[in-house]
């Protein structure tokens, strides 16, 4: 397999909010970044569906060759920057999710920019850079910031208190359909 061309980084500033990539058109809206995401993080999905799925929702039915639209998707999350190699990606580091967080997004948003998220058309680079600069005071941004709190060095009721406000901000781990069922199963032996 050839490499693939990378475009340019995107600069925000002085460019044009993209419609395509290497000439293929694209959904921009923040709502098709947002289910992206999500459909490449749904664990009842096969890798190939997450893909399939992934395309579509980016290129509609016209589209790329496969390299090229899972470029473009790297491209398009990534908000036209190249990845960074020196930020670690791991699910124990992740600070919000889109689903589960979505009362927050919207109250951060109003708060911050006095936006009302479901009545924008807002470009996907725009809501991202956006995102990132809510009020440090906004409920996602309090969420986030107690979620990375390390509680190692706390001790008694401090520890308590916040381990359990993590707990309360995380959503809860979903099992796949056999775990489920051996969870199920253990606990019917037990009742």
């Amino acid at each position: 397999m050839g490499q693939s061309a990378q475009a340019p980084a995107f600069n925000i500033l002085l460019d044009r909010l993209p419609d395509s990539y290497q000439g293929w058109l694209i959904r921009t809206d923040y709502r098709i970044g947002i289910q992206i995401a999500l459909c490449l993080q749904d664990e009842e999905l096969t890798q190939e569906e997450r893909v399939t799925e992934a395309v579509y929702l980016l290129f509609g039915n016209g589209q790329p060759p496969l390299q090229t639209a899972m470029d473009g998707i790297a491209w398009f999350l990534q908000c036209g920057q190249p990845k960074r190699e020196d930020v670690p990606a791991t699910a124990s580091s992740q600070r919000f999710w889109f689903d589960f967080d979505h009362a927050r997004i919207c109250a951060s948003f109003q708060k911050t920019f006095g936006v009302k998220l479901h009545r924008e058309n807002l470009h996907w680079f725009e809501f991202m850079s956006m995102l990132d600069c809510v009020d440090e005071d906004s409920s996602l941004s309090n969420a986030i910031q107690l979620r990375g709190t390390d509680t190692s060095k706390m001790k008694g009721k401090q520890k308590r208190d916040t381990e359990r406000a993590k707990r309360l901000l995380t959503p809860p781990v979903h099992y796949s359909e056999s775990e489920q069922e051996a969870i199920d199963e253990f606990f019917s032996k037990i009742k």
